[in-house]
């Protein structure tokens, strides 16, 4: 019991720290609000984004960042960094780190939908399926998807393409990949409004 709500207290954290707009556009502006260059290159090599298309409209944009290991180490180095977090605190939320990446696969995913009441990954009924690929091509669907509230600065901060004024933010969360059926995962987001795979692989 208590590792799941040691699991569950930093997810809260991870996410609480989260997505419209493409990525580059925002990474100078980060930058200069305290963001290193290292966490920002880490971020958009780890960050996915489409436009999805239906009888030449635009429907949706989304943007998804997958919580890879490495994108992990990044994200938690910059939280310490800038919370001055000591040894010990460091040492604690490492631990909890290494865990949530065995026991979970996650993802911070943004959608602005024009029709806002489209936008209902959270919901029970969804008109949108939302699901993994792993690299066998076997399909995952979602433990959880549930919505980010609310988005704070923090948020905004870390994950700069969350823009809470046209779209909403989710934690995805699928369970674990084998490392080596992780090496070309595809998040992929359908329905009657149209289609599309983000691919993670490391570019």
């Amino acid at each position: 019991m208590k590792r799941r709500i040691a699991l569950f207290i930093y997810a809260s954290c991870l996410i609480g720290i989260a997505a419209c707009g493409h990525l580059e556009n925002y990474l100078e502006i980060t930058r200069e609000k305290g963001m290193s260059g290292e966490y920002m290159a880490v971020l958009n090599e780890w960050t996915r984004s489409r436009v999805i298309y239906s009888q030449f409209e635009t429907q949706a944009h989304i943007s998804a960042t997958y919580q890879s290991p490495e994108f992990n180490r990044a994200y938690h180095e910059e939280y310490s960094r800038i919370y001055l977090l000591d040894g010990e605190e460091r040492k604690k939320r490492e631990e909890t780190l290494r865990r949530a990446t065995a026991e979970m696969t996650e993802f911070v995913f943004y959608a602005a939908i024009p029709e806002k009441t489209s936008n209902d990954f959270d919901k029970r009924g969804s008109i949108w399926s939302i699901f993994l690929l792993n690299g066998k091509g076997e399909r995952i669907g979602p433990q959880e998807v549930r919505k980010i509230e609310p988005i704070t600065p923090a948020i905004t901060k870390f994950f700069p393409y969350v823009n809470p004024y046209y779209g909403i933010a989710y934690r995805l969360r699928f369970p674990p990949v084998p490392k080596t059926e992780a090496d070309s995962l595809r998040l992929v987001i359908t329905g009657v409004l149209g289609k599309a795979e983000l691919k993670f692989d490391k570019r």
